[in-house]
């Protein structure tokens, strides 16, 4: 048994994007196979009762609402670093110290230190990443620049897919000896394809779903600009897009802009119940991403039936293989336009491709994933690390 201590920004209720879900249910999967486990995080609002799968949960309260712009992004997760940092040092002992992402990069090294543990961290996505190889401004300067004192400060470094780890590496020079793949996992029990559908989430068809951050790289706005010419072939089409984000007012703008109000709903975030049933009324899921380290929404698509339609790229692209579902050239609207109505009109193969993807889940549970997480913590060793490259100004990286 060890006792593993999880540094996270974000945990349930309280989740931005597939990080919360991922380190909730590795935490939930180490408790099962008889580890000690905590996650030391942000809390919300409200307060809340952890009681999932006997972890537990040390919270930290934040500088208020979580900011969009950039700017005051960055004092904010200054602020709670600190926390989580000053919280997770406080505890008695620990066997590893997990950090997940540059949010908690400063927190990680502080807390190894104090309790002598190995440093694992999970590099969830890269600030150069998200730019195409590029740090636009000073922002993202500083974020490249915790993000490589984490990858520095870590014995071992984890990330996602074949993809990640040839990013981090670019990124970050990461030696090949200290970084692993491990995939993001699902739960299949979870996602129940009886669930009943309510009749407003019928009215349409074909129904598409988007599913993601309202952000740049997820390649919303691909999808919006890809409704015109779907339309065009089928008068009743629907795109459902749930989540939130910093762009969800241009959105909303660019709908009313092409004039389909009428065929694309905004529903914002959404409790698991009403995701579930936006899932199972789905003839397809889209997720033209431009930049996806992994894409868990097409592990979800997968386990919920659903037939996917998905970025070119990344994570996304290792998952959604030719047999598994369609792929799109990411920032390209009519080719996503060209896959929508090819796995339209053939339905049989779309079938096909559905049914391959669901039985490719059985190599994502989570036990299969904390297992995995688990040797990389056997060759966790606290160690000497070398000097930090720097310093970072806006530019190109790769």
């Amino acid at each position: 048994m060890s006792r593993i201590v999880h540094l996270s920004w974000e945990y349930p209720p309280i989740v931005y994007g597939g990080l919360g879900r991922h380190v909730a249910a590795l935490a939930g999967a180490q408790v099962a196979a008889g580890h000690e486990v905590t996650v030391v995080t942000q809390a919300p609002a409200e307060p809340v009762r952890d009681t999932h799968d006997a972890v537990r949960v040390v919270r930290v309260a934040p500088d208020g609402p979580f900011p969009y712009h950039l700017p005051s992004l960055l004092t904010w997760v200054g602020a709670l670093d600190h926390r989580i940092g000053s919280a997770a040092q406080d505890l008695a002992n620990a066997d590893i110290v997990h950090a997940h992402d540059w949010v908690v990069g400063r927190a990680g090294t502080r807390a190894a230190r104090a309790l002598g543990a190995p440093l694992v961290a999970t590099i969830h996505a890269t600030e150069a990443g998200r730019h195409s190889g590029w740090l636009p401004d000073p922002v993202s300067a500083s974020v490249h620049l915790v993000e490589q004192w984490l990858v520095d400060e870590a014995d071992q470094v984890i990330v996602c897919s074949q993809s990640m780890a040839e990013e981090v590496r670019r990124a970050h020079g990461t030696d090949a000896d200290r970084q692993h793949v491990v995939p993001n996992g699902i739960d299949t029990a979870s996602y129940p394809t009886t669930v009943p559908v309510p009749d407003d989430l019928l009215t349409a068809s074909p129904r598409l779903t988007f599913v993601g951050r309202i952000e740049w790289e997820k390649g919303v706005f691909v999808a919006v600009d890809a409704m015109p010419r779907i339309v065009a072939e089928h008068p009743g089409a629907q795109l459902r897009i749930v989540g939130t984000g910093g762009q969800s007012s241009a959105v909303a703008a660019r709908i009313q802009e092409l004039g389909l109000a009428e065929h694309i709903t905004m529903f914002g975030h959404v409790d698991e119940r009403r995701l579930r049933q936006l899932y199972v009324s789905s003839d397809l899921l889209v997720a033209p991403s431009s930049y996806e380290p992994f894409g868990i929404v097409a592990l979800e698509g997968a386990a919920m039936g659903i037939p996917l339609i998905v970025g070119d790229t990344g994570g996304l692209a290792e998952f959604v293989t030719d047999d598994r579902g369609r792929r799109c050239r990411p920032n390209d609207p009519q080719h996503l336009a060209e896959q929508i109505l090819a796995a339209l009109r053939d339905p049989q193969a779309t079938a096909a491709r559905r049914d391959a993807a669901s039985v490719a889940l059985t190599q994502y549970t989570w036990t299969r994933i904390a297992q995995l997480t688990d040797a990389v913590y056997a060759q966790a060793h606290r160690t000497q690390h070398p000097r930090r490259r720097g310093p970072f100004t806006p530019g190109r990286v790769w």
